[in-house]
């Protein structure tokens, strides 16, 4: 899989003008040219060289010969269910809503978007630190045990409590009810730096049937209830609702959810075993690493980060019940580019409790480079993927898998 992928994305565009594109559907081959259309039912027709992917078959669709993007570093909302979507401006009122100026990859206009209050995990007014995870509750100002919300200050100073309305623009306030407090106190937008949002309120309602997480140039990460394009453009209707659209230039991703292909990230193992070395231990994660950053490879295209896969460390050892309804499992797996470039382990995968043919997964090291796993799961009931430790222990053991996906 990752061969094929890599041929097609480290070749030349055929014309510049019109972006090269890999599509991955249910079968185990990938395919690539120029987007001629995509359809809402998640049909893709390309073309130089003429490819289709029949309606509803579609898996992935990913820009060929550009890298994954990194999240947003500017200022941008964070949603329940993962999504990041850039921002220049919060610029309405709502004691239910905030709506947002967001913009998309080159775009030069921005484009309103009405959030839910409920949907939101974090809303950052400015540039927030370089070292800030992904994960809101995992932010250092924020204890999402207490259940409630938080408001970080541009003087460091922090307020505990509940958020009771956005109002105005640039020059409106950020009403926000103190923990023991009866009346909300009101603080200027100039001296926000952060919202936080009780996790335990957070919630983004999904669809019936397949959706997709679209992702631009920007970093942006933004799940779609229906997407469409052309070679020109990109239309999507947001799962919070609205309209956007981007040029093709600007699109990096797309990735169907709840269609053909579950991932292992939206999964709950059938068994789980973690075994510390000495005294530490390092539970797995889902769509983060184990450390708590994003997902990340180092592949021939660059550094990439991905929005679906799971962290894992030495000695961890993850079992999933399969039923025998999918075809193959794969993924990428390497060693994270940060907190991995020390790491050596020793990776097995199990169908049925016999372990498979995967090439250089034994003794894995960052040096080695990213690896595709695909293995064929047909009538299989379950798959095991055994995270050992190397030569080193568990030094830097730090284990991604990205895109680790069941296909039907």
């Amino acid at each position: 899989m990752l061969t094929a992928l890599l041929a097609l994305a480290l070749a030349a565009d055929p014309k510049p003008e019109f972006p090269l594109f890999i599509a991955q559907g249910t079968e185990p081959t990938s395919v690539g040219g120029t987007l001629a259309k995509l359809t809402p039912d998640f049909g893709v027709t390309l073309v130089e060289p003429n490819a289709t992917i029949q309606a509803g078959e579609l898996v992935s669709l990913r820009r060929a010969r550009k890298p994954l993007p990194p999240l947003p570093s500017t200022s941008h909302v964070r949603l329940a269910n993962g999504d990041v979507i850039r921002v220049t401006e919060v610029i309405g009122d709502g004691d239910t809503s905030i709506t947002l100026a967001a913009r998309f990859g080159s775009a030069k206009d921005s484009v309103p978007l009405i959030i839910p209050l409920t949907a939101l995990s974090a809303v950052w007014f400015t540039d927030p630190p370089a070292d800030t995870p992904p994960d809101p509750a995992a932010y250092s100002w924020f204890d999402a045990t207490k259940k409630q919300d938080a408001l970080l200050l541009r003087n460091g100073d922090i307020v505990r409590g509940a958020v009771d309305k956005f109002t105005g623009d640039q020059t409106g306030v950020v009403r926000f009810k103190p923990a023991g407090e009866k009346t909300p106190t009101s603080y200027p937008r100039s001296a926000v730096a952060a919202v936080a949002f009780d996790p335990s309120l957070a919630r983004v309602k999904k669809p019936k049937g397949a959706f997709a997480r679209v992702t631009t140039s920007d970093g942006s990460r933004l799940s779609v209830s229906a997407v469409s394009a052309d070679d020109k453009t990109l239309d999507a209707t947001p799962l919070t609702g609205g309209k956007v659209s981007l040029p093709l230039a600007d699109l990096m991703a797309v990735d169907v959810l709840g269609g053909k292909a579950a991932y292992l990230s939206d999964l709950k193992p059938k068994a789980v075993k973690e075994e510390a070395f000495g005294s530490v231990a390092w539970p797995w994660a889902a769509d983060r690493s184990v450390k708590g950053n994003s997902l990340r490879l180092r592949t021939p295209l660059g550094d990439e980060v991905f929005s679906k896969g799971l962290g894992l460390h030495s000695k961890t050892t993850l079992t999933y019940d399969l039923g025998g309804k999918y075809r193959w499992f794969e993924a990428s797996v390497g060693l994270d580019p940060v907190s991995g470039r020390r790491g050596a382990v020793d990776i097995t995968i199990l169908v049925d409790g016999k372990p498979q043919a995967t090439d250089g997964l034994t003794g894995l090291t960052f040096a080695a480079g990213v690896k595709a796993v695909a293995v064929d799961v047909k009538k299989a009931k379950e798959l095991t993927i055994v995270v050992d430790y190397g030569p080193g222990g568990d030094v830097q053991d730090d284990v991604t898998f990205a895109d680790a996906r069941f296909v039907e």
